[in-house]
């Protein structure tokens, strides 16, 4: 998973994927089919082990506002981490996206689920009055995924601390 979430897809090769996972290159092809079948794997593993986890908080019983707060203050952290890697999620849609259907649909369905997670939670908040009142949930939704993707994007070069804050709080800007 770390290959693929490092270097890219394309950027890894069998020989590192045997070496990183302990595994022949028949092994690797026994369980997985191919190069391909073990990014889907990898993705499927990211998305549970990963994100999903950081998505949970925002369905956590409390205030959606500090769910909210929560998750952002964990972008906060982890975009400053000088070994972080971005999104495999988002690292992955430009690069493969427009070259192979079903990993593009895989990576929209992972981003759906994601938007649905802000979705919940913005609409938890609205109803308990913790954000403003005309807040419309969906593109608020579909605003803080893009910043979060874009963010793990950008991290990736751009690790100052005032930077990342800047866009956690347009992030919470969207908000208020």
């Amino acid at each position: 998973m770390l290959l693929f979430w490092k270097q890219g897809y394309e950027a890894t090769g069998l020989v590192e994927l045997e070496r990183a996972t302990g595994l022949g290159r028949q092994s690797l092809y026994g369980v997985f089919g191919d190069k391909r079948g073990l990014f889907l794997a990898v993705v499927e593993h990211y998305f549970s082990r990963v994100l999903k986890p950081g998505f949970d908080v925002l369905d956590a019983p409390g205030s959606a506002r500090e769910n909210l707060e929560r998750v952002f203050a964990g972008w906060e952290a982890t975009a400053t981490l000088p070994d972080f890697h971005g999104c495999l999620i988002g690292n992955s849609v430009p690069e493969l996206s427009a070259k192979d259907e079903d990993i593009a649909a895989l990576l929209c369905r992972k981003l759906e689920l994601m938007e649905g997670a802000f979705v919940r939670v913005l609409r938890r908040a609205k109803r308990d009055g913790e954000v403003r009142s005309e807040l419309d949930v969906k593109n608020t939704a579909r605003a803080l995924l893009t910043l979060a993707q874009g963010l793990s994007v950008v991290a990736r070069a751009q690790r100052d601390p005032a930077f990342v804050r800047s866009v956690v709080q347009a992030a919470r800007s969207l908000l208020d």
